[in-house]
């Protein structure tokens, strides 16, 4: 193949990858929202979930009160992440938790108390700790239980049972 046979066109350069998501982001999320500061809270929270993607996004909700118009932020910034991704809330007072099981929004924002508890519930596991094992101890029957259960052929045997 000579060089008058290929084509003037320039090599293809390959596109840039694309930077997958980051696994995790927490967003703190301090603003007792109302009215008058709604829009400016909002733009706050989708700027920083648009500009860091990540799988997982958990907004620290550090107030005690949780208004109708933070619970609207919540909703349309959850459908902002990115692709694949899921907005969580870890809300630290059980005033703030309270509101969103009133609502029914626990769910579908996956809401728990700390932040590797929303986690765990984006998961599929308990929000909670896990149990921790409990020592064995041995059960105790009671005394009549015990005097029957001897009587039975309990621990020394069948033979020694005593007489009434």
């Amino acid at each position: 193949m000579s060089r008058s046979d290929t084509s003037d066109a320039p090599p293809e350069t390959p596109a840039p990858p694309q930077k997958a998501p980051a696994a995790l982001l927490v967003v703190p999320f301090d603003t007792l929202v109302d009215l008058d500061n709604e829009v400016a809270a909002e733009a706050a929270l989708r700027t920083t979930v648009e500009r860091h993607p990540a799988r997982i996004v958990v907004v620290r909700v550090r107030s005690r009160v949780v208004t109708p118009q933070a619970l609207r932020i919540l909703l349309r910034v959850g459908s902002r992440t990115a692709p694949g991704g899921v907005l969580c809330v870890a809300a630290e007072y059980p005033a703030a938790r309270r509101v969103f099981h009133l609502t029914g929004l626990v769910r579908a924002l996956h809401v728990a108390a700390t932040v590797p508890g929303a986690v765990r519930r984006v998961r599929g596991g308990p929000a909670g700790h896990t149990p921790r094992p409990q020592p064995r101890v041995p059960v105790r029957p009671s005394p009549a239980l015990a005097r029957a259960w001897r009587r039975e052929g309990g621990p020394r045997g069948a033979g020694s049972a005593r007489p009434h």
